[in-house]
């Protein structure tokens, strides 16, 4: 069966990557949630992209950071009931709120951002009936593995090139080059062990040399999160299959063809 990512961008006459609103296509406090994503829904993009965790008292949430800064205060989601931070953060969704409202409204890349919560993230997508909607992405190669393994039929993609953001922006350059050379390396294992047939990669480590290298052996190859223009342009030359963005509409015409 092809996963989503497949069949966007596999859709008669699109003829460039899949555009995906990364965090439903926001940033700062209105990322991942329900405004948003309604909002979205009216775009012209491929699929929506959006980060789960789950809260102290088991609620799986649509948030990306461990922490939640609102109004002076902090939440650190993984010790914090769901009530606290809906309270804290208008607009907040659980996993199965966004399935049952927007699940099946297009193809959804949900982003895993810890381990242990496998079997509800599981359990949600077969509850719904959007198993054939979902694309699921992690840094965690043993949780892939697990989900792959209680949902055969899952598409799944493993997350790389973190580096290339997370370092002070002086350096950042530096890390994108050394993860150029060394990325397969830690790439390679990772899939084997996941068994994830799509690699998210950090948009300073695409080339179109690893675009090939992969996509050869049958990988689908995303990148993330590029807003400019002329990158969206460069990393599209380059041949990914997809492109996640904070402002889609921004780059769309910069992609309308490779």
């Amino acid at each position: 069966m092809a996963g989503p990512e497949r069949r966007a961008a596999d859709a008669p006459g699109i003829g460039r990557p899949i555009l995906i609103a990364h965090r439903g296509g926001a940033r700062g406090n209105e990322e991942n949630t329900a405004p948003v994503f309604a909002r979205t829904e009216q775009m012209p993009v491929d699929m929506v992209e959006f980060d789960v965790r789950r809260t102290v008292d088991g609620a799986l949430i649509l948030v990306h950071d461990a922490t939640v800064h609102v109004g002076g205060r902090r939440f650190h989601v993984a010790e914090t009931p769901v009530a606290d931070l809906r309270a804290a953060v208008p607009g907040l969704l659980t996993l199965d709120e966004f399935l049952e409202q927007f699940g099946k409204a297009r193809p959804f890349n949900l982003d895993m951002k810890a381990r242990g919560y496998e079997a509800e993230i599981a359990a949600a997508l077969r509850r719904h009936d959007v198993v054939a909607q979902a694309l699921v992405s992690s840094v965690h190669i043993w949780s892939l593995r697990r989900l792959g393994q209680m949902v055969p039929e899952l598409a799944l993609g493993l997350s790389r090139g973190h580096l290339a953001s997370s370092a002070p922006p002086p350096l950042q350059p530096l890390a994108a080059r050394w993860l150029r050379l060394t990325l397969l390396l830690m790439l390679l294992p990772g899939l084997w062990i996941s068994r994830a047939r799509s690699v998210m990669l950090q948009h300073r480590v695409v080339t179109p040399w690893l675009v090939r290298f992969l996509r050869r052996r049958g990988y689908r190859v995303f990148t993330w999160t590029v807003d400019d223009p002329g990158e969206a342009a460069r990393v599209a030359r380059a041949g990914v299959d997809g492109i996640a963005s904070n402002t889609p509409l921004d780059i769309r015409d910069a992609i309308a063809s490779r």
